[in-house]
C-alpha cells in the first residue's frame, strides 16, 4: 500500500517540475520582451525608410513642387500598418507628411530642434520616443538623411508605442497559452500512463475481433465475386467486377489476369485492377516460371530472387525490389491462364498470398465457364462460312444503333448487298466455288469497312452493313467503292479462273427515309431491287427513286413478289417498269 502511495507521488513530479519552470520562464521572458520588440520595430522602420528613400530617388520628382510631392507621398508610397512618414529639409522645414494635409504641413513648426532630426543630420540616422502634440499619443520616431538632386533631406517614419505594447501582450498571451497547453498535455499523458496496461489488453481484444470481422468480410467478398462472375456475359463485365471486388480482398496490390490463346503459344492480359500493369501485356508461356513449373512462383523469397521474363520491363538494378506472384488458373484440370500480382517494393504477406490462391481458384472456374458462354454466343451470332455476323446479330444491333443515333442526333445508313447472278455462278462452278466467293467477299468487307461498322450476312448471297454516323452522300460513296472493289476482284480457285463478280447495293438512311428498323430494312431492299433493275453492278439510294404514293409502293412490292416466285433457273429479273 505504501509503495503505491509513493508511486502516485512520483507520478506528479513531472507536472510540478514543468509548472515551476514555466512560471520562471514567463517571468524572465516578460522582462526582456518589450526591449526586444522595440529593437525589432526600430530595425523594421530603418528598412522601411531605406525602401522609401530609394523610391523617392527613383521618382524624378521636384521637391519644390509641394502639391505634386504631397500627392505622391499620400498615394504612391506604401506604408506598413499604423506607420506614417514625414519628409524634412536639412534646415528643419517640413515638406510633406503622409497623414496630414498640405495646408497643415505648411503650418508645422520647424523640426530642427527634434532629437531624431539632429542625430540624422550629424550621424545619418536618429531614433527617439516622445509624446506627439499633433497626434496626442506616444510615438517611436526613426529618421535617416539622404541626398536627392544635389540637396540633403531627412525622411522620418513614426509608429505608435501602443503597437509595441500590443505586440508584447499578444506574444505573452500566445506564450502563456502554449505553456498552458503543454502543461495540460503533460498532465494528461501522465494520468493516462496508469491506464496503459488496460488499454493494451483491450487493444488485443479489439485486434482479435477485427481479424474475425476481416475474415468474415473476405468470405462474403469471395462469395460475391463468385456469384457475380457466374452471372457475367462478357469479359468486359468481368473486368468491372474484378476491378471493384478484388482490391477489397487483396488490398492495394496491382494485378492482372492473362488468358492462354487457343493456339496455346501466347498469353494475353484480359483483366486488370489496381492501376496500369507494369509488365508485358502479351507473352509466351515459357516466359513465366509458374507456367513452366505448373505451380505458383514468388519472384523474391528468402531463398531466391528469380523474376519472370514477362516482368522484364520493371526490372531495375535491384530485382528484389520488384515483388511478383504468379499463380496458374486451373479449371477442369486444364490451365486456362495466369493471375499475376505486383507489389513493387512492398512484400506480399502470407495472408495476402493465401487469399490470392483462393481468388485464383474462383477466377479459374468462372473464366472457364465465361469462355464457354462466349464461344456459344459467338457461334449463335456468327456466320460459320464467312466469319461475319449473322441475321440474329443484325436484329440485336440495329435497334441499339438506331437508339444511339437518335440520342446523339446523328444519321445512320444501311447498305443491303446482293451478289449478281450468284445462282448461275454456283451452277457453273459448283458450290465449293460459291463458298470460296462468299468467303472472299466477307474478307473484303471486313478489310474495307470501319471498326464501328457492323457487317452481317443475312443469308445466301445477301449481306447488310450498318454505317453509324453516315449520311446519304457518304453512304453512296462507300457503296460505289464496294461495287468497284468487288468488280476488280480476280477470283481463281485451284488455278481455275472464276471470272468477274459484281454486286448490287440498296441504301436507306435514318432519319430521312425512315425511323424504325423494319422500315429502313425494307426501303434498302426496295433500293436494292431498283439497282438490279437499272442493270446491276451499281448502288441505288432509296431517296433516288422517283416514286410517289401508294401506287409506286404497291408496284415495287409486286416486283419483289414476282422475283421471289420465279424459277431458280432464271437469273435475270423481269421487272415491270415503274
Amino acid at each position: 500500500m505504501k509503495r503505491n502511495v509513493i508511486s502516485k507521488k512520483w507520478m506528479y513530479f513531472p507536472i510540478v517540475s514543468m509548472l515551476i519552470s514555466t512560471i520562471i520562464g514567463l517571468f524572465i521572458f516578460n522582462l526582456t520582451l518589450s526591449n526586444w520588440i522595440e529593437e525589432k520595430i526600430e530595425a523594421g522602420l530603418l528598412t522601411e525608410i531605406t525602401r522609401i528613400t530609394h523610391k523617392l530617388q527613383a521618382s524624378d520628382l521636384q521637391f519644390d513642387d509641394l502639391e505634386r510631392l504631397d500627392i505622391y507621398i499620400k498615394t504612391d508610397i506604401e506604408l506598413s500598418r499604423q506607420n506614417h512618414i514625414t519628409l524634412i529639409k536639412f534646415d528643419g522645414t517640413v515638406l510633406a507628411d503622409s497623414d496630414i494635409s498640405l495646408i497643415e504641413v505648411l503650418q508645422i513648426e520647424n523640426h530642427l530642434n527634434r532629437k531624431e532630426i539632429i542625430d540624422a543630420k550629424n550621424t545619418g540616422h536618429g531614433t527617439t520616443t516622445r509624446f506627439s502634440t499633433s497626434r496626442f499619443r506616444d510615438l517611436l520616431y526613426s529618421a535617416k538623411s539622404f541626398s536627392y538632386q544635389g540637396q540633403d533631406y531627412i525622411l522620418r517614419v513614426a509608429t505608435p508605442l501602443t503597437r509595441i505594447e500590443s505586440m508584447a501582450n499578444e506574444l505573452m498571451t500566445i506564450l502563456i497559452l502554449l505553456m498552458t497547453i503543454s502543461l495540460v498535455l503533460v498532465t494528461a499523458s501522465t494520468l493516462l500512463s496508469s491506464k496503459l496496461m488496460n488499454q493494451q489488453v483491450q487493444a488485443e481484444k479489439d485486434l482479435q475481433e477485427s481479424k474475425i470481422e476481416q475474415r468474415t468480410l473476405e468470405i462474403e467478398l469471395l462469395r460475391r465475386l463468385t456469384n457475380m462472375l457466374a452471372a457475367c456475359n462478357s469479359i468486359d463485365e468481368a473486368q468491372m467486377i474484378v476491378e471493384d471486388i478484388i482490391p477489397r480482398i487483396l488490398g492495394d496490390v496491382n494485378g492482372v489476369v492473362s488468358l492462354i490463346r487457343s493456339s496455346r503459344n501466347q498469353l494475353l492480359v484480359k483483366l486488370d485492377w489496381g492501376g496500369a500493369w507494369p509488365g508485358s501485356k502479351t507473352y509466351a508461356p515459357e516466359e513465366c516460371w509458374a507456367l513452366r513449373k505448373g505451380k505458383f512462383h514468388l519472384a523474391n523469397d528468402k531463398y531466391t530472387t528469380l523474376p519472370c521474363s514477362h516482368m522484364a520491363e520493371v526490372q531495375t538494378e535491384h530485382p528484389d525490389a520488384n515483388q511478383t506472384l504468379c499463380i496458374p488458373l486451373v479449371a477442369h484440370g486444364n490451365t486456362i491462364g495466369m493471375m499475376h500480382l505486383y507489389s513493387g517494393d512492398n512484400d506480399l504477406s502470407e495472408d495476402t498470398q493465401q487469399l490470392a490462391f483462393t481468388v485464383a481458384e474462383h477466377l479459374g472456374l468462372a473464366l472457364a465457364n465465361l469462355n464457354i458462354q462466349e464461344k456459344l454466343r459467338e457461334q449463335a451470332i456468327s456466320d460459320p462460312l464467312t466469319g461475319l455476323y449473322n441475321r440474329r446479330y443484325y436484329e440485336e444491333t440495329i435497334n441499339q444503333e438506331l437508339m444511339r443515333a437518335k440520342r446523339y442526333k446523328q444519321e445512320l445508313s444501311l447498305l443491303m448487298l446482293d451478289l449478281d447472278h450468284f445462282k448461275r455462278f454456283n451452277d457453273n462452278y459448283g458450290h465449293d466455288a460459291g463458298d470460296y466467293v462468299l468467303k472472299t467477299i466477307g474478307s473484303l468487307l471486313l478489310e474495307s469497312m470501319r471498326g464501328e461498322d457492323t457487317i452481317c450476312r443475312l443469308g445466301g448471297e445477301e449481306f447488310i452493313i450498318v454505317l453509324p454516323g453516315t449520311g446519304i452522300a457518304a453512304a453512296r460513296q462507300i457503296a460505289d467503292g464496294l461495287c468497284k472493289s468487288i468488280n476488280d476482284l480476280h477470283l481463281a480457285m485451284k488455278d481455275l479462273s472464276l471470272g468477274k463478280l459484281s454486286v448490287s447495293i440498296g441504301i436507306s438512311t435514318y432519319p430521312i427515309n425512315g425511323m424504325q428498323k423494319d422500315e429502313l430494312t425494307k426501303l434498302s431492299d426496295i433500293a436494292l431491287y431498283e439497282a438490279k433493275e437499272r442493270g446491276r453492278n451499281q448502288s441505288c439510294h432509296y431517296s433516288d427513286l422517283i416514286i410517289t404514293g401508294e401506287q409506286a409502293l404497291t408496284s415495287t412490292e409486286k416486283l419483289i413478289e414476282q422475283d421471289t416466285n420465279k424459277d431458280n433457273d432464271k437469273t435475270d429479273l423481269n421487272v415491270v417498269s415503274i
